[in-house]
């Protein structure tokens, strides 16, 4: 490519219809790779800064009291073991439906058994009762 044989102006596309010279253009974007280099530099040397005040934070090794978090760290341990005790126990409803399943059946086999003893102290009763009339 042979750039002898162009324009030396272009139409720059940001100017409108205006034509702009290759040389003010040049210009003009070495005049911004300028201005980025200097805020190159301005940003390596806030970042040498900070890093160099994370170094001193590091080497200072600032002591941190931590008994209140190791407090609030073994009451929350606790609060969930307590927690978890309650949710492994059956309910009080759950309890008192067992208790009362129990009775029930303790009163059936009971007013079975009673039942049972009725009648064969009728049946006793009723062979003595015979016996009695017949001596008489």
């Amino acid at each position: 490519m042979d750039d002898n044989n162009r324009n030396s102006k272009r139409r720059n596309k940001f100017a409108g219809k205006e034509n702009i010279s290759r040389e003010t253009v040049d210009s003009i974007l070495s005049g911004q790779i300028d201005q980025l280099r200097e805020i190159s530099r301005v940003n390596e040397g806030t970042a040498s800064k900070i890093q160099k005040s994370v170094n001193t934070l590091y080497e200072k090794r600032i002591s941190i009291d931590t008994t209140k978090f190791e407090q609030l760290n073994r009451s929350f341990i606790y609060e969930m073991e307590s927690k978890l005790r309650k949710v492994k126990q059956p309910s009080k409803g759950l309890k008192w439906y067992i208790a009362m399943w129990i009775i029930t059946l303790v009163s059936a086999f009971l007013s079975g058994y009673f039942i049972h003893e009725y009648r064969e102290w009728k049946e006793k009763a009723v062979y003595w009762f015979q016996m009695y009339e017949k001596k008489q």
